[in-house]
């Protein structure tokens, strides 16, 4: 592995934590906008360190197109995120969940730019049609390694308090 692509693997490997971190956001919409925004950093940094030139609105339009090869994970992205909203477990649940297809997008968004930059590649020429079967089986394993990482980090739901179904021995039911 050369010096380039090895930056590279420390820039997505960096922009998967920040995804993560954006996925934890208590608020539905703006976790979007921070995962696109740190994807866009991430795509940024990439093609500096390739030395491409850098298309924001391509970049986006490249995300989505990706994006909707992994319709399913998608629908429960949004549901994670709507889970953001229910009282007490459903920040923690959705913004695990969240975090996690954050992570996942992200790396596997990485590993189809390094892959195309490493080829001589531009943002021009990359056809999202004829990646998605790779960004399928890199979204696999971008799960796994943000589950690792969450692992890692120490990110878990906290156990639910459940509610005693008999008053305490010391409180006079009547």
């Amino acid at each position: 592995m050369d010096l380039q692509e090895s930056q590279a693997r420390r820039i997505i490997t960096r922009h998967v934590w920040l995804a993560m971190g954006a996925g934890l956001l208590p608020l539905s919409v703006l976790d979007y906008a921070m995962i696109t925004g740190v994807q866009l950093r991430m795509l940024r940094q990439l093609s500096r360190n390739y030395h491409v030139p850098f298309s924001r609105d391509r970049g986006k339009t490249i995300i989505s197109a990706l994006l909707g090869t992994v319709i399913p994970a998608t629908l429960t992205n949004a549901v994670a995120s709507a889970l953001k909203s229910v009282p007490l477990a459903g920040p923690v649940l959705g913004g695990i969940s969240m975090a996690i297809f954050a992570g996942a997008t992200t790396y596997a968004t990485g590993k189809i730019f390094l892959q195309h930059f490493e080829s001589g590649g531009t943002f021009l020429d990359l056809e999202p049609a004829t990646v998605r079967a790779y960004f399928r089986q890199e979204f696999e394993k971008g799960q796994t390694l943000a589950r690792e990482m969450r692992s890692k980090a120490g990110v878990t739901p906290a156990p639910m308090a459940i509610a005693p179904t008999e008053p305490p021995s010391h409180v006079d039911p009547s």
